[in-house]
């Protein structure tokens, strides 16, 4: 029997399959994948720099709420329901010609929502684990519902064999249950279906054991920002807001509404590989701007695929990354060292054409470097989905990852990044050595989740990192993330039609104005206002490594004497 296991979202934005390895986005979120990035790219062509001065956003502020977790014991409960002796109507009817079914038979024939449901009575008000057991011919999708609220989608693939799916962690109310499939497409047949209380939340921690960069050679500023990161994890949610590339649209959006800036501000290298590109410039001075008044600095890079084609899409290009990928060291070697191996035969054009990509975008990280600004550094993202080039294939992804780390931090001497794994996908890990987060970018409507399966997800993958909620279209209310213990590292909220209307107005699609302001507005989330002085702590960190080598240096001439 085949399982599948699916974190809790009422649109099912995230589907952790292949036994709770991947977080994988269905088509429809594939699609708003499409659109929130088509939305960035078509915003910043139609920008220009301008020498006038943009208008000081109007302060407003708001009194902060204290926001208090609710303990939810956890009692244990489990009941396993067969579908045959639930409540059948219109065309429903037991069956026992499949084999493998348990009880007496399986529901076939299920056409709308009213042909079939049963009914759990739990007197504990806690989460739980459900599972259901279906079966198809033919690949299908339908939903199942808790009192008329659709917690998953259950997609077959089609095998005519029963498997079963599972949500974790949804919180449920003491009563009556009443379980009922949402019918898509009228080809699923149904087993049974478990209710078990779910002992995950209560055990939740983000305990991290000697936490430390992987790049030995990270100056204090990177130092000091993964130390605050590190400390402040499990405590309390560092905010963060996507900008449109060189501009400060969304934030300064935020600031509007709520009164507060958020704590990072994330932008895209996606103009990096332009060398003519103003807006890259334009780019790269808003991030000094923002951290010269305090603010954390992140990125990304939707990266174009090398060659004449300009798409970072699998579907829009013909680069192939697996005729990039080579057994031989390439990540050292100057690009004449690196024309000399492909004019040999040992490597192709296109391992060349990505490294010359990383080494210009690393330009661009150098700017930041040398004034002294930590960054975020999150390249390579949402890989195992497939949507972009770079995730064609598990083994070319991590050979490219690996190749990236070491020309940025050996080659380049790229110290000022904390770099953040976000493939989505256990079996594409890069290994602890590789980076220094986790994280998952998460599209769900569901705000009443604080989305902690994923966060137990990524905490399978590693426990020594700091994990982080990388992208999100809403944010989840503040109070679940409290009673769930979810406490991400930090949340990064996405821009352009995800906050801003065509007319840079407040989009209340995703977020309304007065969640946005419970957001920033609270004891558990860290704006702009409430960082540390970063600059000082680096500092500090400077001063205590003098001591050391003093230390240490003294040490050494006694034994010598």
């Amino acid at each position: 029997m085949k399982r599948r296991l699916i974190c809790p979202s009422v649109a099912a934005a995230l589907l952790l399959t292949a036994c709770g390895t991947e977080i994988k986005k269905l088509d429809d979120i594939r699609r708003q994948t499409d659109e929130r990035s088509q939305a960035v790219t078509t915003t910043i062509t139609t920008q220009a720099p301008t020498d006038e001065k943009e208008p000081e956003p109007v302060a407003v502020s708001f009194e902060e709420e204290k926001i208090t977790p609710v303990a939810i014991p956890y009692t244990e409960y489990s009941k396993t329901i067969e579908a045959e002796v639930g409540t059948l109507a219109g065309k429903a009817e037991v069956k026992d010609e499949r084999e493998g079914y348990t009880g007496d038979g399986y529901v076939s024939g299920i056409t709308a929502a009213e042909d079939w449901t049963v009914a759990f009575e739990i007197e504990e008000s806690q989460y739980y684990d459900i599972s259901i057991t279906t079966a198809s011919p033919l690949p299908c999708v339908n939903g199942l519902s808790v009192n008329g609220e659709r917690i998953m989608l259950l997609t077959s693939d089609g095998s005519d064999e029963f498997e079963t799916f599972t949500v974790k962690n949804r919180y449920f109310e003491a009563g009556t249950l009443t379980v009922n499939l949402e019918v898509i497409d009228a080809s699923l047949d149904i087993d049974n279906i478990t209710l078990t209380a779910s002992p995950d939340v209560s055990k939740i921690s983000q305990a991290l054991k000697e936490p430390a960069l992987r790049n030995e050679n990270a100056d204090e500023n990177a130092q000091a920002l993964y130390a605050y990161i590190c400390e402040n994890y499990g405590k309390s949610i560092i905010l963060g807001q996507y900008d449109t590339i060189g501009t400060s649209a969304e934030t300064d959006m935020i600031y509007r509404v709520t009164g507060k800036y958020p704590a990072i501000r994330f932008g895209d290298l996606m103009l990096a590989t332009d060398k003519d590109s103003v807006l890259n410039d334009s780019e790269l001075e808003t991030a000094k701007l923002w951290h010269k008044n305090g603010g954390i600095v992140g990125y990304m890079w939707h990266w174009s695929a090398p060659g004449e084609e300009s798409s970072y899409y699998a579907q829009d290009t013909e680069f192939n990354i697996m005729n990039a990928k080579t057994t031989e060291k390439t990540a050292e070697k100057s690009i004449e060292e690196l024309e000399k191996m492909r004019d040999e035969g040992k490597i192709s054009d296109e391992c060349i054409a990505l490294i010359k990509d990383i080494d210009t975008v690393a330009e661009s990280l150098k700017v930041l470097r040398d004034e002294g600004i930590p960054v975020l550094w999150r390249p390579l993202h949402e890989a195992s989905n497939g949507t972009f080039w770079w995730g064609k294939d598990k083994d070319s992804y991590v050979w490219l990852w690996k190749v990236m780390y070491k020309r940025m931090t050996v080659y380049h001497k790229l110290t000022n990044l904390i770099w953040v794994w976000s493939a989505q996908n256990a079996d594409w890990y890069v290994g602890d050595s590789q980076c220094d987060m986790i994280s998952a970018d998460v599209y769900d409507d569901n705000k009443l989740s604080g989305q902690v399966s994923v966060m137990l997800f990524l905490q399978s993958i590693s426990k020594t990192k700091p994990i982080a909620m990388s992208e999100c279209g809403s944010f989840p209310d503040i109070q679940s993330i409290a009673n769930e213990k979810a406490y991400w590292s930090y949340i990064g909220h996405w821009g352009a039609n995800y906050l801003l209307t065509e007319d840079a107005e407040l989009s209340e699609e995703f977020n309304t104005a007065d969640e946005l302001i419970k957001m920033y507005n609270n004891n558990l989330t860290i704006t702009r206002d409430k960082l540390p002085d970063l600059k000082s702590k680096a500092a500090e960190i400077v001063e205590q490594a003098v001591k050391s080598d003093d230390s240490s240096a003294a040490d050494s001439k006694a034994a010598a004497e």
